[in-house]
């Protein structure tokens, strides 16, 4: 009788082991130099889409269209004069020398004034409810655990804070700087022009900027730190004027944070009324204005709970 072989030993059951450790980043390492970057770079894509940085951007386009029209039309008109049967002849070297000199102030003043109020709508949009937003959404312990410093956070915001205020102000520069070479300049003047109104726009960007994100550190709701900052902007403007113009004293009015940088483009144009020690205050009141408002806010990050890891 046949006898039925053995069964087999059921095998042990088998799987795959998937590894959960972690391994290590093989991909590009920037430098901690460029985190400022790095947050200017998302913060500035972001307020792209908001509809009130659009409607600045609008706005300082049109006004930069304006007035470039208009002082083109200022500045062809002597060379059309000077040219015609009404306007007797050519202009003499010291008259043309002059207006040249007139012209490339006018670059300056000009620069400031077409972009202060779309300068101003952006830094209000873009920097004076940055920390307050990070504040309300707990963003701190995601940017300062690591490896962002208070410092770099603070340099990256001041980027975004100023940047599409920038971009329209160095595009006016440049149109009028260009219009400037085309009547009665030189490159020579046109290029001084230009580095001058460099300096002046980013003197006042930067103060505005500052004191923009000094404000909204303060507090944790972004309404109230843009009203802080429109305040100080302009509160401070018509107290300073009218304190000066009481007290007959022309340097009061370079006080404010607006007026501190327009007495210093008026030194830039040797158009100033302040002589001696007083000519030192308005870069000594952009100096006070800058610095405190970037030490509040620094003191104020510093002092983020941030559970570090």
């Amino acid at each position: 009788m046949a006898t039925s072989p053995a069964p087999k030993p059921a095998s042990s059951p088998a799987g795959v082991v998937h590894s959960l450790a972690y391994t290590r980043y093989a991909g590009p390492r920037r430098s901690p130099a460029l985190v400022p970057l790095v947050i200017a770079r998302y913060a500035l894509m972001a307020q792209l889409r908001q509809r009130g940085v659009k409607v600045a951007l609008l706005v300082g386009l049109l006004l930069l269209t304006i007035f470039a029209a208009a002082m083109g039309f200022k500045w062809a008109l002597p060379t059309i004069v000077s040219g015609s049967a009404f306007g007797g002849g050519a202009m003499g070297a010291p008259q043309l020398a002059e207006m040249v000199r007139e012209g490339e102030a006018d670059v300056l003043t000009m620069t400031l004034r077409a972009q202060f109020l779309p300068a101003f709508l952006l830094v209000l949009w873009c920097g004076a409810g940055a920390i307050s937003a990070d504040l309300m959404a707990g963003a701190f312990q995601f940017h300062f655990s690591r490896p962002v410093s208070p410092s770099r956070y603070l340099a990256g915001r001041m980027l975004s804070a100023s940047g599409w205020a920038l971009a329209l102000s160095m595009a006016t520069l440049l149109v009028l700087c260009i219009e400037r070479l085309a009547f009665q300049s030189t490159p020579l003047g046109a290029a001084r022009a230009f580095g001058l109104g460099t300096v002046a726009v980013l003197l006042e960007l930067t103060s505005m900027s500052a004191v923009a994100l000094g404000v909204s550190s303060l507090t944790r709701r972004k309404g109230l730190a843009q009203a802080m900052f429109a305040a100080i902007v302009f509160a401070g403007w018509v107290l300073f004027r009218s304190l000066g113009a009481l007290i007959r004293a022309p340097w009061v009015k370079t006080l404010d944070l607006v007026s501190c940088v327009d007495a210093m483009v008026s030194q830039f144009n040797h158009d100033s009324p302040l002589r001696g020690a007083q000519a030192a205050i308005p870069a000594l009141a952009w100096l006070v204005w800058t610095a405190g408002a970037l030490a509040l806010a620094g003191w104020r990050l510093s002092r983020a709970e941030v559970n570090r890891g």
